[in-house]
């Protein structure tokens, strides 16, 4: 890369970010959220053969290269600085690497249904680690709406299962994520970023691969590899790919609301596909994450208006 091309990207204006979504965008981010609402149903029927580092590989090596790709084919592959690369580095082991190793590792041991339900909380936890890390100011309404989410977290988790607990600090380290990602849209196309994200977590975990094949060699079957590629080519590499084009255009709080799509109708798709039952306490918890993002999204709605 050249000096005058460094010049260029360094001196760029930042993208114009939208607050209003386009119909066409609120009709994507329903799309990808309904499809991944299955994503856990997909992950159990994997996670039946192969380990969670294994089957993180599987599911965003595919994906990154396909996208990458796709960025090649509309033109030249951007050049990335030298000071940007420590950024997709932290990307990769927080949103790959940390997030899903462990992720998947507790919905190993959870249900399909309590696992998605957990999603709901993302919004929730980005308004308590605002607040306990960049210490944002908090209205009594948001400071309510914050509680009652707290609340509905604990009796979702709060059930003796470890896979919970361990499904919801994925969770939380994947909230730290949205900041890098960010940052690194307003630099380079969003396709480019996810790309370079989920190969290089993927190369990251190649070690814990080999482990997981030696110990445990899986044995395929076609249901198998329907899960996988449901996770690689539609959650990952279409999923993913519109969430980060939509990135460069709009806030993130704004495309985080489109989340709680999953918690309501992945519990479906756990029913359909794997007979799970939703018991009362979840049900319960999901409703009071559910309301104490109203009350945090509500309140700053306002204050918008407001100002």
């Amino acid at each position: 890369m050249s000096d005058q091309e460094l010049c260029e990207v360094a001196s760029a204006p930042p993208r114009i970010v939208a607050a209003t979504l386009s119909a066409g965008a609120i009709a994507a981010l329903v799309g990808i959220n309904l499809l991944w609402s299955v994503s856990t149903v997909a992950a159990k029927g994997g996670l039946n053969v192969f380990g969670p580092l294994t089957l993180t590989t599987l599911r965003f090596a595919p994906a990154g290269l396909l996208l990458l790709g796709l960025v090649r084919s509309q033109g030249r592959l951007p050049p990335v600085r030298r000071q940007d690369w420590p950024n997709f580095l932290v990307l990769a082991i927080l949103g790959i690497v940390l997030t899903y190793g462990i992720y998947y590792t507790g919905v190993k041991l959870t249900t399909a249904t309590d696992a998605v339900l957990l999603t709901a909380c993302e919004p929730i936890l980005i308004a308590l680690f605002a607040r306990l890390f960049l210490r944002e100011y908090l209205t009594k309404q948001q400071w309510i709406g914050l509680w009652v989410g707290l609340v509905g977290i604990w009796l979702i988790v709060g059930r003796g299962s470890a896979g919970n607990a361990i499904a919801l600090l994925a969770l939380c380290i994947e909230t730290t994520t949205s900041v890098v990602g960010k940052r690194l849209t307003q630099l380079y196309p969003g396709l480019f970023v996810v790309a370079i994200e989920m190969l290089l977590g993927s190369l990251l975990l190649l070690p814990g691969v080999g482990w997981e094949l030696v110990h445990h060699p899986p044995v395929l079957s076609w249901g198998v590899v329907g899960c996988v590629l449901y996770l690689s080519l539609i959650c990952s590499a279409l999923g993913y790919g519109v969430w980060f084009r939509l990135m460069e255009r709009y806030p993130v709080s704004v495309l985080g609301a489109f989340i709680l799509i999953q918690p309501l109708f992945g519990p479906l798709s756990g029913w359909m596909f794997r007979h799970e039952t939703l018991t009362q306490r979840s049900a319960f918890g999901a409703a009071l994450v559910i309301l104490g993002v109203a009350l945090n999204a509500l309140r700053r709605s306002r204050s918008a208006v407001d100002s």
